[in-house]
């Protein structure tokens, strides 16, 4: 079951979550199930658990979808547990200067401030820096708090860093194969057809430090994971490799604008971009005729991006699986 996804639907203001939000919450924590030819059966399953637990209630079976497969209930109702007015008096209370806000917090924000307040109290004079979960389990007896009451890497509308309290959010790992050849740049690439061809012919060519599956979308928000296989490879610098599709470039440049201060960015992986534009097979997709063809300029530059926005025009582009295992071999 997906304890974030659970605390997310709580954030709700209204007791019935529609199924677009519902969609929409799920996909953000799971970017790689988007387009996952299961992912109606996985968000379902979920649905059904966070149910059987008594976090949220399904609709009749007359308030699901007519068609899917999986049909999915058009919204879901939150189970609210009823929250007692706190009976301390916060103005009593010896808050730290971090927390001077306290007065601008609501009642059940209170609580949850005066334990993080203790928490300080208790552990002044410099933190270890330590993975979100370990640090709300010392706060609050509960491994997940923490992260149900954070947005982004903040607590309580941004007031509160989660480096005060020596927390950070842990990036997803990302899986990599390593060649010995340190002080060369990493390769990521998109999908994990594509990861295993470029890691095995890597293992001969050696030609990149490490080969990185960066997992389609989910790649968007690993800029601390990528820093560490940079480390642990000893790469120098990191190269992006996906489809040639406004997805596949939207990835990698969101990466780059959310990558924050010290962490990796990446460039594109020019040489193998011009060898599919060249020899690649493309695919028909209308929907690439309304794509942001700037995008493209702004990823390849302008002579390979112009050529992809007007092959964007044309309704095509092109998969970077054209550029396979027995396609590499003939590049050392």
């Amino acid at each position: 079951m997906s304890v974030e996804f659970a605390a997310r639907l709580a954030l709700s203001p209204r007791k019935r979550v529609e199924l677009a939000q519902v969609k929409q919450l799920y996909f953000e924590l799971h970017p790689e199930l988007r387009n996952h030819p299961e992912r109606g059966a996985r968000l379902l399953q979920v649905l059904q658990e966070l149910a059987a637990s008594g976090a949220i209630s399904l609709p009749a079976r007359a308030s699901w979808e007519k068609i899917g497969r999986p049909a999915l209930p058009l919204w879901v109702a939150l189970v609210r547990e009823r929250v007692e007015a706190p009976q301390d008096d916060f103005s009593k209370v010896p808050w730290v200067p971090e927390l001077g806000f306290w007065p601008e917090l609501k009642s059940p924000q209170l609580v949850a401030a005066k334990a993080i307040n203790d928490f300080l109290l208790r552990r002044r004079g410099g933190l270890t820096v330590v993975p979100i979960k370990e640090r709300s389990l010392e706060i609050f007896g509960d491994e997940k708090r923490l992260d149900a009451m954070r947005s982004g890497n903040s607590l309580f509308s941004r007031r509160l860093e989660l480096g005060t309290l020596g927390a950070f959010v842990v990036p997803l790992p990302l899986p990599y194969r390593i060649a010995p050849a340190p002080g060369k740049p990493v390769l990521v690439v998109e999908n994990h057809n594509s990861y295993w061809s470029f890691g095995e012919w890597n293992q001969r060519a050696l030609r990149y430090s490490a080969v990185v599956y960066g997992a389609g979308e989910a790649f968007r928000s690993t800029g601390a994971a990528l820093g560490q296989v940079l480390r642990e490879v000893g790469g120098v610098g990191a190269q992006y490799l996906g489809d040639l599709d406004p997805k596949g470039i939207g990835i990698p440049l969101a990466f780059n604008r959310v990558s924050g201060p010290g962490e990796p960015r990446v460039a594109p992986a020019l040489e193998w971009y011009k060898w599919l534009l060249g020899s690649g097979v493309h695919r028909e997709k209308h929907e690439c005729q309304n794509a942001d063809c700037q995008d493209a300029v702004d990823w390849l530059g302008i002579e390979l991006g112009t050529i992809v926005a007007d092959v964007w025009r044309a309704g095509r582009w092109f998969p970077q699986e054209a550029l396979g295992f027995e396609q590499l071999l003939s590049f050392q």
